[in-house]
């Protein structure tokens, strides 16, 4: 076996890639951090529909602000292709119909982590961006838990 470690990569899609899965990316890294586990995952994210050039919205980038958590607001939407359903371990969809157009056995939704669908809040306030970045946070315990067995079984 090599030196090299073994990392975990998971990915959150959502529509767009502008609000709910680019949050929940710098908020899981800022988690992984806190938890001091950043270095057993590359986290990214992507739209199933998301448009060339696209950046978060405004709202998105001040509710990360206002939670403290780093991120880049320049950062360009990423559309979700086949190629990614390949280099990923885990995918999250915000809805179960973002996971199914995963189109692959390692991707859950956020029903299966909290028992609800993230709700999009496009063209919301504020206010309704922070209790979104509220309820992803809420399911990182259990996405942990479960990237935490996908590892093992990649360590294996």
């Amino acid at each position: 076996m090599s030196d090299k470690k073994i990392k975990l990569n998971v990915i959150f899609v959502c529509t767009g890639n502008t609000c709910r899965s680019p949050m929940a990316e710098f908020l899981f890294k800022d988690y992984l951090r806190e938890k001091k586990r950043i270095g057993d995952f590359n986290v990214t994210s992507a739209g199933l529909e998301a448009g060339k050039g696209d950046v978060m919205t405004p709202q998105a980038s001040e509710a990360l602000e206002i939670l403290g958590v780093k991120h880049n607001k320049e950062r360009k939407a990423r559309i979700f292709t086949v190629q990614m359903s390949l280099e990923n371990d885990v995918m999250i969809g915000m809805t179960p119909e973002h996971a199914y157009r995963c189109d692959s056995p390692d991707a859950y939704s956020y029903v299966d982590l909290i028992g609800v669908p993230v709700a999009d809040p496009y063209g919301r306030s504020v206010e309704v961006y922070l209790a979104t970045a509220e309820q992803m946070r809420s399911g990182f315990d259990a996405l942990l838990e479960l990237c935490d067995q996908k590892l093992g079984k990649k360590r294996d």
